[in-house]
């Protein structure tokens, strides 16, 4: 009996040892089944797909299941042109990351600096002056709190950095960079730009930006063919859009010959009033 006693005895301690060993086998097959051996990059175009699983630094032997995509996410951020939409588990080994490479839209005017952001006011890079190689609108009147590259700016004024972005989405669209070189926001109901020929712009509140972006594009370039790039536009009303000549820009357009007056306050036909076609409706190309 205590011979069989034994051998039940041994036999069971066996089969433990041995469920003991194939249960760890299958867990490190496991742990190194799962563990991360390939970082995939997706929606990077100017920055190579390397650099970025640099920046993302996973740690060797980092387990799928333990993967820290916050970390990750806040690691590939230090490079503040690039934003994580989304860090995915392709299984087994794979992680898939997701990018968005930002775009410089504006320069924000902060103490003696400026401040080249996105669309959505992340601090790209704080410069001494506008770069040389591209043209920005310059904007100002936003009370900026504090800022830090790859962030958005830390501000109260919270709606004034909404309408920037509604204006410069429109600005793309309308393919204004090149005319507008000034937004003030100092007052949201009356929005003031400058375009690089001089001409000031009373943009108004900021409703009907795109109808107020249209004469804007219909309307400077055929002043400025007439020799009027300075003075006031208005397109406050969004419906219309008015030139008046300053006193300055009249000063410098006055007739030279005995006789000819002009009416500085009053606009051509084409000029400003209204648009050439008197037949389109004046909020559409």
């Amino acid at each position: 009996m205590k011979k069989q006693h034994k051998r039940s005895v041994g036999k069971t301690i066996l089969a433990v040892v041995l469920i003991i060993l194939l249960l760890a086998g299958a867990g490190y097959f496991v742990y190194v089944y799962f563990q991360v051996e390939n970082v995939d990059v997706k929606g990077n175009a100017s920055y190579d797909a390397s650099y970025i699983v640099k920046l993302a630094d996973v740690p060797p032997k980092t387990h799928m299941f333990m993967a820290d995509t916050e970390k990750i996410k806040e690691n590939i951020e230090t490079e503040p042109y690039l934003q994580v939409d989304g860090i995915a588990k392709s299984y087994p080994k794979t992680l898939v990351i997701t990018v968005t490479e930002r775009v410089p839209k504006a320069l924000i005017l902060y103490a003696d600096k400026y401040l080249l952001v996105d669309g959505s006011a992340n601090v790209l890079e704080i410069l001494d002056a506008p770069p040389e190689q591209q043209q920005y609108p310059v904007v100002s009147g936003i009370t900026i709190n504090s800022v830090n590259l790859g962030k958005a700016i830390d501000t109260e004024d919270t709606f004034k950095i909404s309408v920037l972005a509604d204006i410069l989405a429109e600005m793309e669209t309308k393919d204004l960079y090149a005319t507008i070189s000034t937004i003030d926001l100092s007052d949201v109901n009356n929005i003031r730009m400058q375009s690089y020929d001089g001409m000031m712009i009373k943009f108004g509140q900021s409703d009907k930006i795109a109808d107020k972006m249209k004469w804007i594009k219909k309307m400077l370039p055929k002043l400025a063919a007439d020799g009027n790039t300075s003075g006031v536009y208005d397109v406050t009303s969004g419906t219309s859009g008015t030139y008046r000549m300053t006193d300055d820009a009249a000063a410098q357009q006055a007739p030279t010959e005995p006789g000819q007056q002009d009416d500085p306050g009053t606009a051509e036909p084409g000029e400003g009033g209204e648009p050439a076609e008197p037949d389109e409706p004046l909020a559409q190309e």
